[in-house]
């Protein structure tokens, strides 16, 4: 489809009953490893949040934490899992009357040590994505970063390993409300150039992927693998696990995200999500206003669009103030939901801005 034409919606999501109000937090991160210390931890960040009105936590776990719950060798990397700090926060959550959509890659955040890569527990080498500077050293990539081990989700190997991992967290945690996709796609451009992609995609095109990254093909190429995780993600938790939420997050405009494989345009308005936050990740309440109606005209009618704003990114900082400005024009916007970024961000002077201002009244 042309990216000037509209996407079709063919389902739609239901609203969610009440405003969300959610907020991403990274515990491992800020979680001590002594058990009796770190669960007083948790219980204190459920609890500050359960009284600024928010009713949604967004907790970030990687898979090598999901790993180190079933492996001894993951524990020295993740020593909250000896206790599971996941499983207390969402017990903390339940009883304060807070939801947990646990925040989740299935590409990006990766290390050459992640469970995926590792043969031992069933993972392969070979599922490791390949970035154009890997092969060709002086080749200069858009946006380029740090290296950061993606696995590639054309393996259908890698995503039903994926899979099973997450089918035995849902079992651990019965009350675990979502799963929640962090940007499901690559982080950089430059990818995929591993031997799978490769070989596929000379076969359908007549010609070497590392000459035509940037055409067109290579761009509908890439989404392949995530659009195949997504879909099997949604049939999974609906035949299992039909209360369970999928949903997503990324950037305001589907036309760019595609470019790293983020087709989630697609995937809101084939009713495959649940809800998708979009990450207006700006200052300007007039740029916000405008990212964040486009987002809402691409998908809103098809899948709950909840407003991604930031007190503290990579984008910038903000201010308190404006958060509270940018969740009015969301409720004037029609957005049923907000998410805000992220916890450690937010003081309890700012929680307290919120508790007595937009967030005043339980949703």
């Amino acid at each position: 489809m042309p990216a000037n034409q509209p996407l079709a919606a063919v389902a739609r999501a239901p609203r969610p009953a009440k405003e969300v109000r959610a907020i991403w937090i990274h515990p491992e991160q800020h979680t001590d490893a002594d058990e009796k210390t770190g669960r007083a931890q948790i219980k204190a960040t459920v609890d500050r949040y359960a009284r600024a009105n928010f009713n949604l936590i967004l907790p970030w776990t990687v898979s090598g934490y999901l790993a180190a719950l079933e492996h001894e060798e993951y524990r020295a990397d993740h020593p909250t899992a000896r206790w599971d700090w996941l499983g207390y926060l969402i017990e903390e959550a339940s009883k304060s009357g807070l939801e947990v959509d646990m925040w989740y890659s299935f590409t990006d955040y990766r290390d050459p040590k992640s469970p995926e890569f590792n043969p031992a527990i069933g993972g392969s080498p070979a599922w490791m994505a390949k970035r154009i500077d890997e092969l060709r050293p002086n080749q200069t990539v858009m946006e380029l970063d740090k290296r950061v081990d993606n696995v590639c989700p054309q393996h259908y190997q890698a995503r039903q390993w994926m899979q099973a991992q997450l089918e035995r967290t849902i079992a651990r945690y019965p009350k675990l409300h979502g799963l929640h996709l962090e940007e499901p796609g690559y982080g950089t451009r430059g990818y995929c150039l591993c031997e799978l992609c490769n070989t596929v995609f000379a076969q359908l095109h007549g010609r070497p992927l590392i000459d035509s990254l940037e055409t067109p093909q290579a761009e509908d190429f890439r989404t392949l693998g995530n659009s195949a995780m997504v879909e099997e993600l949604r049939k999974q938790l609906s035949d299992k696990h039909p209360n369970m939420l999928l949903s997503a997050n990324g950037g305001h405009d589907w036309r760019h995200d595609r470019i790293r494989g983020r087709d989630w345009g697609r995937w809101g308005a084939a009713g495959w999500l649940r809800y998708y936050v979009p990450q207006v990740y700006v200052s300007d309440l007039g740029i916000f206003r405008e990212q964040l109606a486009l987002t809402l005209d691409d998908i809103g009618r098809s899948c709950p669009v909840y407003a991604g704003m930031a007190l503290d990114s990579t984008s910038g900082k903000n201010t308190i103030q404006n958060i509270a400005q940018q969740i009015e024009t969301a409720r004037d916007l029609g957005a049923p939901g907000v998410a805000l970024f992220h916890g450690a961000a937010f003081t309890d002077e700012h929680l307290e801005v919120l508790r007595n201002g937009v967030f005043k009244r339980p949703a």
